[in-house]
């Protein structure tokens, strides 16, 4: 494994751990008026479900900035963007076929994220209180971009 996978396997690592941290301190996140859980098992739950959310949301950001602009402006915003995804990228490419254009590359890795996402924590969504509306607008952006594309 080379040094950029491993530093996306730590950026993996370091989010579920500052979200776990942040659950085990304020709670995990729950729907209007259910009550609350102090759990340990809800709060790993949690904070891996919305740290593989959260971090192929950062990729898809990416992959989609990236077919309109070039990610080597002197820009800080892309440096930064650019020093949290490029490890990622690199943790996917092991897996990643040959004739995938690069330019796609970052769709491949948020869409592998939040497939593992689905794989390990199932098909529910972080409960963002008043963000679960985006949902299907994000699938339908989504499937429009695919099918475009192919």
């Amino acid at each position: 494994m080379n040094s950029q996978a491993l530093r996306g396997l730590m950026i993996l690592v370091g989010a579920f751990l500052v979200l776990f941290i942040v659950f085990m301190i304020l709670g995990p996140p729950r729907a209007e008026g259910a009550p609350k859980v102090d759990s340990t098992f809800r709060a790993t739950y949690a904070a891996g479900a919305h740290s593989l959310t959260s971090l192929a949301a950062i990729m898809f950001a990416r992959a989609v900035l990236g077919l309109f602009i070039d990610f080597s402006r002197p820009v800080t915003f892309f440096q930064v963007l650019g020093s949290i995804t490029d490890p990622l990228i690199a943790l996917f490419e092991p897996v990643t076929p040959g004739f995938l254009v690069p330019a796609l590359r970052p769709f491949y890795a948020a869409f592998g994220l939040y497939f593992i996402k689905l794989l390990i924590f199932g098909g529910i969504l972080p409960t963002f209180s008043g963000w679960v509306w985006v949902q299907p607008i994000l699938l339908n952006l989504l499937f429009r971009i695919l099918f475009a594309l192919g």
